[in-house]
């Protein structure tokens, strides 16, 4: 384990984007919900979108030529802000206080040695609230006299944000990089094809952030957690009802065990509902394997992270 201060999980992530209206209508429609008025530091048209009942910006969009990842956020705690500083610039980082145009977010902000800017959000992460009433509560499976279907009607947006992938070309730098610096930790890699990395104490998220091999930097897709696989088909249903039709899943992942379905934005990336992710500890060893990214789900040839799926659709 690297000894000084990690980061103990992903806070939110910055998209650019060609058309914020169409980006709103997607998110929003995908369950997230516009959060007061942009920041100071934000051009007047961006977006700061979360997850119902979060006080986290989990995304926030700016306007832009092309759809393109803008930043990453990671919390940390504020009382190692100096000493993340430090080996911010021990390790040739320059560190800053204002956030890059478009940031508006408070902590430190570096750009990666590639380009990409990451935002230290001085904050410990909160707690996902408890939506009671529904799968994977105490008693559901157990139900006498209960109409399901019925409880399932209501609207089950995400829980929260979950996790990130982004492309690189330089996997293995990379994830050294992210681990070195940011305290971050690999849980399972697929070799040579995508590395999943976990952050915090405690029993954690099997990965709050994960790289996959491609041919340029840039966004892969975002993660939301609902509560399990009826969540998903709501959300499914509510996004193909609405014209989002482009989709992969349901199923279920190898690596992280986690349930699955995957939206195409109207930019050619794509959004995750997910749920029952596998829990990790500090006794958890990480392994590398040569396995299919799903054990369960739709036909997909030749392979899930393949460019037939993602097609890299991000300027390079």
């Amino acid at each position: 384990m690297i000894a000084g201060p990690k980061v103990l999980g992903l806070n939110g992530f910055g998209l650019e984007v060609p058309d914020l209206a169409a980006a709103r209508t997607f998110y929003e429609t995908f369950g997230l919900e516009v959060a007061g008025q942009p920041g100071p530091d934000q051009p007047s048209g961006a977006l700061r979108l979360r997850s119902p009942g979060r006080s986290n910006d989990e995304l926030v969009l700016v306007p832009g030529s092309a759809k393109r990842l803008h930043h990453l956020s990671f919390y940390f705690d504020p009382l190692q802000r100096d000493a993340f500083a430090d080996r911010l610039g021990r390790a040739g980082l320059a560190v800053r206080d204002q956030p890059p145009p478009g940031g508006g977010r408070d902590g430190l902000w570096f750009q990666d040695p590639w380009g990409t800017w990451i935002h230290l959000c001085p904050q410990l992460p909160a707690s996902t609230r408890r939506r009671e009433g529904g799968p994977g509560d105490a008693g559901w499976a157990a139900r006498v006299d209960v109409a399901a279907w019925q409880a399932l009607e209501a609207p089950r947006p995400p829980r929260k944000l979950g996790h990130v992938l982004i492309f690189t070309p330089q996997l293995a730098e990379a994830e050294r990089f992210l681990c070195d610096v940011l305290g971050l930790r690999v849980a399972d890699r697929a070799v040579g094809k995508v590395s999943f990395l976990a952050a915090g104490e405690g029993v954690i998220d099997h990965h709050c952030f994960g790289l996959v091999h491609s041919t340029h930097r840039g966004f892969q897709h975002a993660s939301f957690q609902v509560g399990g696989i009826d969540d998903i088909g709501l959300g499914a249903w509510r996004m193909r009802e609405a014209g989002y039709r482009d989709s992969f899943g349901p199923g279920r992942h190898a690596l992280a065990s986690n349930l699955f379905q995957y939206v195409r934005d109207p930019w050619g990336s794509w959004v995750e509902y997910y749920a029952d992710m596998d829990k990790i500890s500090e006794r958890w060893v990480s392994r590398d394997w040569s396995v299919l990214p799903y054990i369960w789900g739709p036909e997909w040839s030749p392979e899930f992270w393949g460019g037939e799926m993602n097609a890299n659709l991000e300027p390079r």
